[in-house]
């Protein structure tokens, strides 16, 4: 943007050669008319600077927008006299002149500016008074100013300054603005382009995109209350934060991308060998009965305590391979279609999957070890209550009941029960104690 140099003493009406100040004023207007007219040229002011703009931009225009107004006024006055004043010097007042001729139009010679007369006029054209009409918002002649030409030029070179002024603290600020979104730019472009690779939603990244764009305008059309706007810079904030979200999340994707397959592998083979510890925990479970009466949870001499608690957790654990299988079968399907980005939002399953498995897969290692805890008390509960029928047919025998068909009943009941199989301890322990009340009662009477 061209910078205004106030015009000197000379310049501003003191005494010289017409000539040289004719030439010095008609460059003056000549630049400022530029500046004026030239709306998207570098040295201009930008036409969408004051067409485009909102808040305090728009205002800091307003403001000097009468200073505009008055300068296209005082440049059109001033080249007038400029005209007329070079139309004099070249002895042209209001036509061209045939070549070799010394005659105007009406055919009266032109004056002659190498007589005193003719410098004189220059000079009175240069610094009589200069009408600028200035006009109102209808167009219409509001007031006429009358002052010198150098006057004029120099009230145009102030207003151009001015202007001047409010061009460069826009552009300023748009730079800073600007400056302040193009790193985030940057930023948010590598992000895009590594985005394609683990699948991010379309709508994530137009997200953000609108979030640029609406910062980009604000900073185009208000820059002056961008660079000083809490709101401004807190939107900005937020973009970068939102810009930061998506690198840290694109990293975890792309993290997941190459470990999440051989993570889901190892599970599958993990969940296979839970699947076969569970099945031969309940196979060991098979035909197993429980223990009857206060000797649930009792364990025989020399076991360790851990084993009596395996052996009270009576039965085989409720199988947990299939739906752990369920749960992979979804992680599988992730990375089977790449959709790496929502696999985030299930980055802790596989871990959780894990923990799962080895718990369960302990629970039925637990339970196989139980089960064999558990039949070898069965085997000895059955020698136990073998022990004891024998007893109490001696018994009955002593007490000369051998013949006494109730109890043959019973005692061969109780027989039958503990040679079953699968063997029914609670039934066999039924059996035998019915046996035992019999012969007690036949005792007592």
């Amino acid at each position: 943007m061209l910078r205004h140099q106030p015009l000197t003493q000379h310049q501003q009406g003191g005494a010289g050669d017409p000539e040289a100040e004719l030439r010095r004023l008609a460059a003056e207007c000549a630049r400022l008319s530029g500046a004026l007219m030239i709306r998207d040229a570098p040295d201009g002011f930008p036409h969408s600077d004051r067409q485009e703009t909102a808040g305090a931009t728009a205002r800091a225009w307003q403001d000097v927008q009468w200073r505009i107004g008055e300068l296209a006024a005082q440049l059109a006055a001033a080249q007038q006299v400029l005209d007329r004043a070079e139309l004099l010097r070249r002895r042209q007042p209001g036509a061209p002149v045939p070549a070799g001729s010394g005659a105007g139009p009406d055919g009266v010679l032109a004056p002659d500016l190498t007589a005193p007369n003719g410098a004189a006029e220059l000079a009175a054209l240069l610094h009589g008074p200069c009408e600028v009409v200035l006009t109102g918002a209808t167009g219409a002649p509001v007031e006429v100013v009358r002052s010198p030409l150098p006057e004029v030029i120099k009230r145009a070179g102030e207003h151009h300054a001015a202007i001047v002024a409010v061009a460069e603290a826009v552009a300023s600020a748009r730079t800073v603005v600007v400056g302040q979104l193009d790193p985030l730019a940057r930023r948010f472009a590598e992000l895009r382009t590594r985005a394609v690779a683990v699948a991010v939603p379309e709508d994530v990244l137009t997200g953000v995109e609108a979030e640029f764009d609406t910062l980009r305008r604000v900073a185009e059309r208000d820059p002056l209350g961008a660079a000083d706007g809490v709101t401004w810079r807190a939107a900005r904030e937020r973009l970068a934060a939102q810009v930061a979200d998506l690198g840290v999340r694109l990293g975890r994707a792309e993290e997941l991308r190459v470990r999440l397959p051989s993570l889901v592998d190892e599970l599958r083979l993990l969940i296979g060998r839970l699947d076969a510890d569970e099945t031969e925990a309940r196979y060991a479970w098979r035909g197993l009965a429980a223990i009857p009466g206060p000797r649930v949870g009792t364990e025989p001499a020399g076991a360790e305590s851990g084993a009596a608690a395996d052996a009270a957790e009576f039965g085989a654990p409720v199988p947990q391979a299939g739906a752990l299988r369920v749960r992979l079968r979804a992680v599988e399907r992730r990375c089977r279609h790449g959709q790496w980005w929502d696999a985030v939002d299930e980055e802790a399953e596989p871990a959780e999957i894990g923990a799962a498995v080895t718990a369960a897969a302990e629970r039925a290692v637990r339970a196989r070890d139980a089960a064999g805890l558990h039949r070898q008390r069965l085997r000895e509960l059955r020698v136990e209550l073998r022990g004891r029928l024998d007893a109490f047919q001696r018994k009955a025998f002593s007490l000369g009941r051998s013949e006494d068909l109730r109890l043959t009943d019973l005692y061969n009941e109780a027989r039958r029960q503990l040679r079953a199989e699968p063997f029914d301890a609670e039934a066999a322990d039924s059996a035998v104690t019915r046996y035992m009340y019999a012969v007690n009662e036949e005792g007592q009477a």
